[in-house]
């Protein structure tokens, strides 16, 4: 994707201090004392948390989901997500998140509706740029798919410590937005929802979940602004895959892009990666378990470790020469 690099925020000459200083204003400080300075648990940091679980971590977090295991096809990870999913239902906090997102684009609530979220959710949690799986944004210039980062998982050889390195793979925000796609897709999605991409700006993609309602609304949802009265075919939910051009707190569902600026958003129908591709086991596992330990969490824990996450990854980044532009 081509990027204005005078004008893209995180590119600029000063870009290190305004990152700094965006982190600093979204509540992500770069004191060391994460747990008091970042809205983390009390003494825990975002590290402490990926290893030792979350705020509601399960009890079988750390079971092997690929007992045995050297490498995994990508079918079976899609599997083994769907499955957390459906654990993942039984959370309360969980469910009262999606009725409040679902009141706020007048939906009905339903089974069906219910379990995609849940698969929303996690790939969303899992893919977006300082997420659950170790994605770092940076501008690549590769084409809007995901291939690039499935190579990157490819090559993945695990630290012989116990701790994941910080990031896992490199991407921008098409290729994150299209991997977010091909994950929720493969963990099964029900006809009503489909995913794709959405360009706010003419160089910067996020998704978006777009549901055919089972009823006929009463009302346009709040993010169409000067569209009252107008009843819609469809319900388009915006998924911010990287935080570039929004503010620390917005997440699933944000109203900051209005998502009917672009007349259509097609599908996500591209196979970016094959069934039986294989990844390596220990990442595949890092994956499942990050997801077991983290997607129960509430929204505002994700977001604030989502956010130190990502300023970790640029301060390991830094200190190792990567990003000098």
């Amino acid at each position: 994707m081509a990027h204005d690099r005078f004008t893209h925020p995180f590119l600029r000459r000063d870009a290190w201090g305004a990152m700094l200083l965006a982190l600093a204003l979204a509540g992500c400080s770069p004191s060391t004392d994460v747990g008091v300075s970042s809205g983390l648990p009390e003494g825990r940091s975002v590290a402490q948390l990926d290893a030792r679980g979350g705020a509601q971590s399960a009890p079988s977090a750390d079971i092997d989901p690929f007992p045995g295991r050297d490498r995994v096809a990508a079918n079976e990870l899609f599997a083994a997500l769907s499955r957390e999913a459906e654990r993942l239902a039984a959370s309360q906090g969980v469910r009262d998140e999606y009725r409040r997102l679902m009141q706020a684009h007048d939906l009905a609530e339903d089974d069906a509706l219910f379990a995609d979220y849940l698969r929303i959710r996690i790939a969303f949690e899992a893919t977006r740029a300082g997420g659950l799986w170790g994605l770092r944004w940076r501008v690549t210039d590769q084409l809007p798919q995901s291939d690039q980062i499935w190579s990157q998982w490819d090559a993945f050889e695990a630290p012989a410590s116990a701790d994941m390195p910080p990031t896992t793979a490199i991407a921008e925000c098409d290729e994150l937005s299209a991997l977010f796609a091909v994950v929720a897709r493969g963990m099964g999605l029900s006809p009503r929802s489909s995913v794709g991409l959405f360009w706010p700006t003419g160089n910067h993609a996020v998704a978006v979940w777009t549901i055919v309602p089972s009823r006929v609304r009463s009302r346009v949802p709040a993010n169409a602004p000067g569209r009252s009265g107008n009843a819609r075919a469809e319900v388009r939910i915006v998924v911010p895959t990287s935080q570039v051009f929004l503010d620390g707190a917005q997440s699933l569902g944000t109203s900051a892009f209005d998502p009917w600026t672009q007349a259509k958003v097609f599908p996500y129908a591209r196979r970016d990666v094959a069934d039986d591709r294989l990844l390596p086991a220990s990442l595949a596992r890092y994956f499942v378990r990050q997801v077991r330990r983290h997607a129960g969490d509430p929204q505002g824990l994700l977001q604030t470790a989502r956010n130190r996450r990502e300023y970790d990854q640029r301060v390991t980044a830094r200190y190792a020469g990567e990003d000098r532009r």
